[in-house]
């Protein structure tokens, strides 16, 4: 969808939104530019800072042109996703949806098992720093598991370029979004599905990305952590593997079948487009 159909319930956020900013007279915790996010990370979480997924810009993409590129991942700078943004800074998220219950996955390649939670809980008890020692499937990550409905004013604010519905459509099936917050050192061990994208809208994230046919090595049930630590360097040994840091901005497009993997850099919170 090119052009937001603004609901009922997003100007109710939207009214918050300027409501808030408006009435702030004391400096906020943190700074504007991070959301209130601890967007801190540890180094080791970059290193060694290689990207070699081309990026594009969102200024004159046609979707002819967006077409001819997805045969690999690419990164596409530019979203200006400002509503969306500053609808998802942590302050606002616990004003309107604290008390909201969220279901949380198990941070595993199968992500099968679950738990409910309020959003304010989650914040503040499940999001710390990854922890080296802890199994996949005992990490528990918003992300996915949305109730459309709860979420709907959020997902309202989100707008899509026309070259995301231009792919649904040529795939022939309705794409899904899917809203996630993730501490830092956090995220999904590899797995494969769909084509999608992926916009970070608060802090960033790293993806590892193994083109079709190929698999790379790791354990499902093991973190992207421990994986970074014990065999990221055979990753780099598979033919046209694929790595980056997104950062606020930019959205990755992921192709069908590439096996991939993602490292939360910081807090992150993000927005994915299923299709």
């Amino acid at each position: 969808r090119s052009a937001m159909a603004i609901q009922p319930t997003t100007l109710f956020l939207l009214a918050h939104i300027l409501l808030a900013a408006s009435m702030s007279t004391s400096a906020p915790p943190k700074t504007e530019e991070d959301g209130g996010w601890d967007i801190s990370y540890d180094l080791f979480l970059t290193e060694p800072e290689i990207c070699d997924i081309r990026r594009v810009s969102t200024d004159g993409l046609t979707v002819d042109a967006f077409r001819k590129l997805t045969s690999e991942p690419i990164i596409v700078e530019g979203t200006r996703n400002h509503i969306c943004k500053h609808a998802t800074s942590r302050s606002m998220l616990l004003k309107l949806y604290g008390d909201n219950n969220i279901t949380m996955s198990s941070a595993n390649t199968y992500s099968h098992e679950t738990r409910s939670t309020t959003l304010s809980d989650y914040i503040s008890s499940f999001m710390k720093s990854q922890q080296l020692d802890a199994p996949a499937n005992e990490t528990w990550y918003f992300f996915g598991d949305n109730n459309r409905s709860g979420w709907k004013a959020i997902f309202d604010t989100y707008s899509r370029p026309l070259y995301y519905t231009e792919h649904e459509q040529l795939m022939g099936s309705e794409s899904t979004l899917s809203f996630g917050i993730g501490a830092s050192g956090s995220g999904v061990p590899f797995h494969l599905h769909g084509p999608g994208f992926s916009e970070v809208l608060w802090g960033r994230k790293r993806w590892f990305l193994v083109p079709v046919g190929l698999t790379p090595r790791f354990e499902p049930d093991e973190t992207t952590l421990t994986w970074l630590r014990t065999s990221y360097e055979s990753f780099r040994r598979i033919p046209g593997a694929r790595e980056c840091v997104i950062k606020p901005g930019e959205a990755l497009f992921f192709p069908t079948n590439w096996y991939h993997a993602t490292l939360n850099v910081g807090e992150s919170v993000f927005m994915s487009t299923f299709v």
